[in-house]
């Protein structure tokens, strides 16, 4: 192959700042964490010995440059700014009783993703909103598949029980 290894690794970038923005929930930092990211690959080349696909290995560093990152920013506030500020994409507007309702659960929704124990929200996330299978969230997360699926298990227990606890289990309509 001709590709060289920054060509290679620039294939992924869409996918890590997904990542990133997903788990730091600003556009600024998630640019910093995926530039970080690939000169840590860059860096690190001949250390991948394609055991794991090139995905989830570029993958694994995001979140471990993404951890990083939330270490040092004071994760807590600075997520909580984002979450709150994303917003339900859909092809035709919904009626404003449904838009504000929606919203109002979207928010939540994202405010209890966030409140997860991190190493829940991590599998979760990975899981449910990446859309990883269980083995390769394992791989990625360097932790068995019985222990993310443990872990997702119980994320979807707590932000169940939340949600019911905070809208007295109504539904959306």
């Amino acid at each position: 192959m001709s590709d060289s290894p920054a060509d290679q690794i620039s294939i992924h970038v869409p996918r890590m700042y997904r990542v990133a923005y997903r788990l730091l929930a600003d556009s600024d930092r998630a640019h910093d964490v995926v530039q970080e990211a690939c000169l840590k690959a860059l860096a690190n080349l001949d250390g991948f010995d394609g055991r794991a696909t090139m995905t989830t290995w570029l993958h694994r560093i995001t979140v471990n440059c993404a951890k990083d990152a939330m270490r040092r920013d004071g994760r807590k506030e600075h997520a909580r700014q984002g979450l709150q500020a994303q917003t339900v994409n859909r092809a035709s507007p919904p009626p404003p009783s449904e838009a504000a309702e929606t919203r109002e659960l979207t928010d939540l929704a994202w405010m209890l993703l966030e409140e997860l124990p991190e190493d829940c929200r991590s599998a979760f996330i990975l899981t449910q909103i990446d859309g990883y299978p269980y083995d390769e969230a394992a791989e990625i997360e360097g932790r068995p598949r019985g222990t993310i699926a443990s872990r997702v298990y119980r994320a979807k227990r707590i932000l169940l029980e939340q949600m019911n606890a905070r809208t007295d289990g109504r539904a959306p309509s």
